[in-house]
Protein backbone atom coordinates (compact mmCIF):
# COMPACT_ATOMS: atom_id res chain seq x y z
CA UNK A 1 0.00 0.00 0.00
CA UNK A 2 1.64 2.94 -1.23
CA UNK A 3 1.41 6.00 1.25
CA UNK A 4 2.30 10.08 1.30
CA UNK A 5 5.49 9.38 3.10
CA UNK A 6 7.34 6.94 0.65
CA UNK A 7 9.06 9.71 -1.10
CA UNK A 8 10.82 9.46 2.66
CA UNK A 9 12.40 6.21 1.65
CA UNK A 10 14.01 7.69 -1.13
CA UNK A 11 16.39 9.63 1.02
CA UNK A 12 19.05 7.46 3.11
CA UNK A 13 19.02 10.15 5.82
CA UNK A 14 15.14 9.81 6.60
CA UNK A 15 15.63 6.46 7.87
CA UNK A 16 15.59 7.47 11.24
CA UNK A 17 11.33 8.91 10.81
CA UNK A 18 10.56 7.37 7.37
CA UNK A 19 8.63 4.01 8.43
CA UNK A 20 7.16 5.70 11.85
CA UNK A 21 5.53 7.81 9.08
CA UNK A 22 4.75 5.69 7.04
CA UNK A 23 3.24 3.35 9.74
CA UNK A 24 1.30 6.21 10.34
CA UNK A 25 -0.87 6.43 7.62
CA UNK A 26 -1.13 2.99 7.26
CA UNK A 27 -2.99 2.41 10.84
CA UNK A 28 -5.52 5.30 10.20
CA UNK A 29 -8.44 3.18 9.00
CA UNK A 30 -7.58 0.34 12.21
CA UNK A 31 -7.14 2.68 15.00
CA UNK A 32 -7.82 6.80 14.64
CA UNK A 33 -5.75 6.32 18.34
CA UNK A 34 -2.59 4.30 17.05
CA UNK A 35 -2.64 6.76 14.20
CA UNK A 36 -2.11 9.87 16.29
CA UNK A 37 0.18 7.92 18.45
CA UNK A 38 2.53 7.10 15.35
CA UNK A 39 2.64 10.51 14.12
CA UNK A 40 3.34 11.32 17.49
CA UNK A 41 6.11 9.01 17.73
CA UNK A 42 7.68 10.07 13.79
CA UNK A 43 7.15 13.69 14.94
CA UNK A 44 9.88 12.99 17.95
CA UNK A 45 12.12 10.95 15.37
CA UNK A 46 12.26 13.80 12.91
CA UNK A 47 12.70 16.61 15.64
CA UNK A 48 15.68 14.18 17.40
CA UNK A 49 16.68 13.93 13.92
CA UNK A 50 16.96 17.94 12.94
CA UNK A 51 18.63 18.20 16.29
CA UNK A 52 20.96 16.02 15.22
CA UNK A 53 21.89 17.88 11.37
CA UNK A 54 21.16 21.47 12.17
CA UNK A 55 24.03 23.13 13.19
CA UNK A 56 21.64 26.37 14.94
CA UNK A 57 20.14 24.01 17.39
CA UNK A 58 21.68 22.68 20.61
CA UNK A 59 19.94 20.19 22.45
CA UNK A 60 18.50 21.64 25.90
CA UNK A 61 18.50 20.28 29.14
CA UNK A 62 15.96 17.09 28.59
CA UNK A 63 15.46 15.78 25.29
CA UNK A 64 11.97 15.11 25.15
CA UNK A 65 9.70 16.20 22.43
CA UNK A 66 7.83 19.00 24.52
CA UNK A 67 11.52 20.51 25.56
CA UNK A 68 12.28 20.16 22.02
CA UNK A 69 10.20 21.83 20.46
CA UNK A 70 9.81 25.14 22.57
CA UNK A 71 13.67 26.33 22.50
CA UNK A 72 13.66 29.50 21.33
CA UNK A 73 16.03 28.43 18.16
CA UNK A 74 13.60 25.47 17.37
CA UNK A 75 10.59 27.84 17.27
CA UNK A 76 12.69 30.60 15.04
CA UNK A 77 13.73 27.63 12.86
CA UNK A 78 10.09 26.37 11.95
CA UNK A 79 8.49 29.66 12.27
CA UNK A 80 4.97 29.69 14.44
CA UNK A 81 2.54 28.24 11.57
CA UNK A 82 4.96 25.01 11.53
CA UNK A 83 5.00 24.79 15.08
CA UNK A 84 1.57 25.00 15.70
CA UNK A 85 1.12 21.94 13.75
CA UNK A 86 3.46 20.35 15.62
CA UNK A 87 1.88 21.11 18.98
CA UNK A 88 -1.60 19.57 17.39
CA UNK A 89 0.37 16.12 17.27
CA UNK A 90 2.36 16.17 20.27
CA UNK A 91 -1.20 17.23 22.33
CA UNK A 92 -3.12 14.36 20.18
CA UNK A 93 -0.58 11.61 20.94
CA UNK A 94 0.08 12.75 24.59
CA UNK A 95 -3.67 12.59 24.75
CA UNK A 96 -3.83 8.93 23.30
CA UNK A 97 -1.23 7.80 25.53
CA UNK A 98 -2.07 9.28 28.84
CA UNK A 99 -5.87 9.56 29.36
CA UNK A 100 -9.30 8.01 27.65
CA UNK A 101 -8.95 10.70 24.92
CA UNK A 102 -9.52 9.07 21.88
CA UNK A 103 -9.36 11.11 18.47
CA UNK A 104 -12.06 10.68 15.58
CA UNK A 105 -10.81 10.10 12.15
CA UNK A 106 -10.99 14.01 11.90
CA UNK A 107 -7.97 14.64 14.29
CA UNK A 108 -6.23 11.74 13.39
CA UNK A 109 -6.17 13.21 9.71
CA UNK A 110 -5.21 16.23 10.69
CA UNK A 111 -2.70 14.74 12.72
CA UNK A 112 -1.21 13.38 9.47
CA UNK A 113 -1.90 16.05 7.38
CA UNK A 114 0.15 18.22 9.94
CA UNK A 115 3.03 15.33 9.78
CA UNK A 116 3.20 15.29 6.39
CA UNK A 117 3.28 19.34 6.10
CA UNK A 118 6.25 19.12 8.93
CA UNK A 119 8.01 16.56 7.23
CA UNK A 120 7.31 17.96 3.71
CA UNK A 121 9.32 20.85 5.27
CA UNK A 122 12.43 18.69 6.63
CA UNK A 123 12.73 17.20 3.31
CA UNK A 124 12.49 20.39 0.99
CA UNK A 125 15.09 22.36 3.52
CA UNK A 126 17.58 19.29 4.81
Amino acid sequence: MKTNFDFLLKEPQFEPFAEAAISAERVLHISPALCATACRTALEFAVKWLYSVENSLQIPYQDNLHTLMNTEEFRQLVGPDLWKRMDYIRRWGNSVAHSNKKPGRDAAMLCLENLSIFLDYVAYCY
